[in-house]
């Protein structure tokens, strides 16, 4: 009798940067590896944060066994509160991973069963025979996952670069890689995040010489921006800091936090009198100070961008200061970063960045690490994952380059299903995925029909028209009066507003004349007839809103 096949379903991650997640499925039986979030575009107005849709594993939250995550950034952790709410599981996760997850949960108020394990290591969730490999990321204790089943090997690498000098609480990984090649991997689920760099991406020790260039040569305070998760170059910023006898203070909200669980756990370590608080930088020569901070992505609201614009009430930026952007833009904030670094050119600050300094290496493996990684592990079958479609596809030649057959490999989407069968691979119907937009305190709130009048707001502004009627008559009583914004001036526009507005009345008396009272029909005449006008005289397109109040 046939068996089920093995499925992997694939919800988050596939031709985008972030909102990381994808499911196993065997015997009836679900885990999920990684929860992760991503920022909105610039065209989701008002959306705070984009996560995946989890209805799948929601809705069969009675059979999932339980949540790996595989490292502690947000891309792979961030939706971790919001999938809890729905699907209440044990979560898997190495020391560090866990501690910045608690931290997460505690803010949304959620209390969940966290389960530590080791990397290497091996355990078994439900029917998952599962092993951790310990591997080198932007971060520690990153891990990559293989899942035995027994229709094959499954090898997600997850986020990782071969990094052969890696800092402290990084591991090349390429070792534990071979140990499961001996062992034949069946399927192979790769981060393509790099696919379209040449070459490999540089060590984290090329950082601590740029570093050390920097600080001996800086006459004032150093700001360093770098992301909260990266505690290994928290500790590099740290130790340059100490060489010179400065001292350090953290800023940004989730900066202070990680930096807590980074001492808590012994992935930070600072000697006695390095870290002080930020308001204790005022009594010390600008000379001895280091501020570390939040907004190395240009977020607006962001440490570094209050302090670029001057609006941060502690930390200012002097002619001379040195600022270091220790982060690459991630697609996509590319002008918010751009805007930050004028802003901070203008101070008079020398500003150092990915862009004209080694101050920062990527945590991903490049197009020759990957090559290299495709020759040793030799997977029967081949799947890209994390990143946009054009990495996908590059990192698919890269595998097809390496000796795996072009139809062993496939670029999947999100809503995507694999089955795996006696190590073959083939398609499976595809099911509900997508994003779910986070605005304020609000889970799916934010639709398409939100987006798209936010987009009118934006570009038109809103017309808003206050009739007072009749209701027995359908006379005009008062009105109709017009309000702008975003559109036009009332001030300079007087004449062309009185104008909509006489169309307007007259549409009405149209109404009147006719006997129709219905309150929905005057509505609809109203925007018509103002439409209509605005659009002949000014080829724009505001939202307009009627307000009828009847007497």
């Amino acid at each position: 009798m046939p068996t089920d096949p093995a499925r992997i379903i694939f919800l988050g991650g596939l031709g985008e940067i972030g909102r990381n997640m994808t499911v196993v499925e065997l015997d009836d039986r679900l885990l999920v590896v990684d929860a992760g979030l991503s920022f909105p575009s610039d065209e989701m107005f008002g959306v705070d944060l984009v996560i995946p849709d989890f209805s799948y594993v929601r809705d069969r939250a009675e059979r999932c066994d339980g949540i790996v995550l595989t490292h502690g950034h947000e891309d792979h952790v961030g939706a971790l509160s919001w999938l809890l709410k729905e699907v209440n599981v044990p979560v898997y996760g190495t020391r560090l991973t866990l501690g910045m997850a608690r931290k997460r949960l505690d803010s949304a108020g959620l209390k969940a069963d966290l389960i530590p394990i080791d990397a290497p290591g091996k355990l078994n969730i439900g029917p998952f025979r599962c092993e951790t490999l310990a591997v080198s990321h932007s971060i520690p204790d990153a891990i990559s996952l293989v899942i035995e089943t027994d229709e094959g090997r499954i090898l997600y690498t997850s986020d990782f670069k071969l990094d052969q000098t890696p800092g402290q609480g990084h591991r090349a990984g390429i070792e534990a890689f071979k140990e499961v090649a001996t062992l034949g991997v069946d399927l192979m689920l790769s981060d393509s995040t790099n696919a379209d760099r040449a070459g490999r991406t540089p060590s984290e020790a090329v950082v601590n010489e740029a570093l050390e260039e920097i600080f001996a040569g800086a006459p004032r305070k150093i700001i360093v921006a770098c992301f909260a998760s990266h505690l290994h170059r928290i500790q590099q910023v740290c130790e340059r800091a100490e060489a010179c006898g400065r001292r350090v203070a953290f800023v940004g909200r989730s900066m202070v936090a990680n930096v807590e669980v980074g001492l808590e756990l012994g992935y930070l370590s600072f000697a006695p009198g390095t870290i002080v608080d930020v308001a204790e930088l005022g009594r010390h020569d600008p000379a001895e100070a280091v501020i570390v901070c939040t907004g190395s992505q240009g977020e607006p609201l962001s440490a570094l961008s209050l302090i670029a614009s001057g609006e941060h009430k502690t930390v200012s930026v002097e002619p001379d200061d040195v600022v270091i952007l220790s982060a690459s833009p991630i697609p996509g904030n590319e002008s918010a970063v751009h805007r930050v670094l004028n802003a901070l050119y203008r101070t008079g600050a020398d500003v150092f960045h990915s862009g004209n300094s080694s101050v920062h290496v990527s945590g991903h493996a490049s197009s020759e690490e990957l090559a290299e990684l495709v020759s040793v592990v030799r997977p029967r079958n081949f799947v890209p994952m994390h990143g946009e479609y054009r990495q996908l596809v590059l990192h698919a030649r890269i595998a097809e380059r390496g000796g795996i057959p072009k139809s062993n490999i496939s670029i999947v989407e999100d809503g995507d299903v694999l089955e795996l069968r006696g190590g073959r691979m083939q398609r499976g119907q595809q099911v509900r995925a997508g994003m779910v937009l986070i605005d304020g305190l609000g889970v799916g709130d934010v639709g398409p029909i939100v987006l798209r009048d936010r987009k009118t707001l934006a570009e038109d502004g809103i017309l808003i028209c206050v009739v007072t009627i009749d209701s027995q008559h359908g006379e005009i009583l008062a009105g109709p009066d017009l309000i702008s914004r975003g559109f036009t001036y009332h001030g300079e526009s007087r004449e062309l507003l009185e104008e909509a507005a006489g169309r307007v009345a007259q549409a009405l008396q149209e109404l009147s004349a006719q006997g129709v009272t219905q309150w929905s029909t005057i509505k609809k005449a109203s925007r018509h007839a103002l439409g209509e006008f605005v659009w002949k005289r000014t080829r724009r397109r505001p939202m307009i809103l009627p307000i009828i109040m009847e007497i």
